[in-house]
């Protein structure tokens, strides 16, 4: 029996409406949707690209630092570049092609989370993307 389905990491933002303008005008993802706390203030947003789906929780924590707080596979890097590029986001590290056949690229979102996005550049069983 298939069991995973899907998967949703959870980031902290320390401003919502900042993370998810960074997510939606800067990364291309689709807002899914925003739940309020008891106080009829936002608090959590669902964002999506397409089999992509990443929760923003507004927290006061600090982000991921210099670890990364998710991995997410694209299907054209060079495109994904060009399109967060013109939309004035900041790449810390890359594209970079890897010892394990991907091509990736780090950003860093307003709160501080570390993201790598990568393209499997052997995809198939020799390559990372299991």
């Amino acid at each position: 029996m298939k069991q995973g389905q899907r998967s949703m990491p959870i980031l902290p933002a320390n401003d919502l409406a900042a993370a998810i303008d960074f997510y939606t005008d800067g990364l291309g993802f689709r807002l899914a949707g925003i739940l309020k706390d008891d106080n009829g203030k936002d608090n959590f947003a669902i964002v999506q690209m397409d089999q992509i789906t990443i929760g923003l929780k507004q927290s006061d924590r600090a982000g991921s630092g210099a670890d990364w707080a998710g991995y997410f596979y694209l299907a054209d890097m060079p495109t994904f570049v060009d399109q967060i590029q013109g939309n004035g986001v900041r790449i810390l590290r890359g594209p970079e092609d890897t010892f394990y056949h991907c091509k990736e690229i780090d950003v860093a979102d307003p709160t501080g989370n570390l993201l790598c996005f990568s393209q499997d550049n052997r995809p198939g069983p020799d390559g990372p993307g299991l």
